[in-house]
């Protein structure tokens, strides 16, 4: 017997998946879906059809999650801090969440990233069902595009409101690349990227998408220049820029910049959709391809026709 994800639903088990010191399962009864106590099922009067294991959460996923937010936590010293409550092994959760209590953004960015993953675990969960019922999947990647936008908006790209925060933001990337790489190849770096903004015309001539949090806080944006040719047909567009602020990376929002970017390609009549930017991070590659892009050389082509 199958029965839809809710919202209620989720919620009841995101609780259950925290909970270690009970075990649950999803019980149909009259039709509905309800989250029980696996000792409160009477297994000689309940049909083995109606009870479904939930996704699993064990101390070692709650710690490995610890782990990856910590690594992608920008201010050094709570960093290290939190490595420091990794690496000490007793009172982990109880220290972690302690040290985010005094850090208010972090909490928060933590809370979003641990929400995140959760409920990813349960859509992959629930995909994996739904084929054994012999239905079509809902999609894991679109169910989390619609996290994202729990926690964030995402508008038009308007060059008098968005320019100078672009310009701000843009300036932390390229101090970014000198911190992360050594020497001479962090200035390379940096050099390289300040280059697709020296023109002061670049930010004028872009149309593309911008996210923010709920508080307005810049989260990441996506930049493109479009491309007219009186030779050609339809016209295409080449990126300009995509970059997210470091407080809010692993979080699916550069991919949701890019589908926004490629849906609004494919609904205005563009050919091509170009993209040649040699600072990509590798996470790009797969968004991209799973995207529809494809790999040409050292460039990702989308094309639609």
């Amino acid at each position: 017997m199958n029965f839809e994800l809710t919202e209620s639903i989720i919620e009841r088990i995101l609780f259950a998946m925290e909970n270690q010191t009970q075990e649950f399962v999803l019980l149909i009864t009259s039709g509905q879906a309800d989250i029980v106590p696996i000792i409160d099922v009477d297994s000689d009067s309940v049909n083995p059809d109606e009870v479904y294991s939930l996704p699993t959460w064990y101390p070692s996923d709650g710690f490995g999650l610890l782990e990856e937010f910590t690594s992608i936590v920008s201010d050094e010293n709570v960093r290290l801090e939190l490595k420091n409550v990794l690496a000490n092994g007793r009172g982990v959760f109880k220290n972690f969440k302690s040290v985010l209590k005094n850090h208010s953004k972090i909490e928060e960015n933590f809370r979003i990233f641990k929400k995140r993953n959760m409920k990813k675990r349960i859509f992959e969960w629930y995909d994996s069902l739904r084929e054994s019922w012999g239905l079509e999947k809902l999609c894991c990647s679109k169910m989390s595009s619609n996290l994202v936008y729990e926690d964030f908006t995402f508008t038009r790209y308007d060059f008098l409101s968005d320019k100078n925060c672009i310009d701000l933001e843009q300036s932390k990337i390229s101090d970014e690349l000198k911190e992360k790489y050594s020497g001479n190849v962090g200035f390379m770096f940096s050099d390289l990227w300040k280059h697709k903004f020296s023109a002061p015309e670049v930010l004028e001539k872009c149309g593309g998408f911008v996210c923010r949090t709920s508080s307005e806080e810049f989260a990441g944006c996506v930049l493109f220049q479009v491309d007219s040719s009186p030779t050609v047909a339809r016209e295409s567009a080449t990126l300009t820029t995509c970059f997210v602020n470091r407080n809010y990376r692993r979080l699916g929002i550069a991919r949701e910049l890019l589908s926004l970017c490629v849906s609004y390609m494919r609904d205005h009549g563009f050919s091509t959709f170009f993209i040649a930017e040699p600072l990509m991070p590798p996470p790009f590659e797969k968004i991209l391809t799973e995207l529809g892009f494809e790999r040409i050389r050292s460039a990702f082509v989308a094309k639609y026709f």
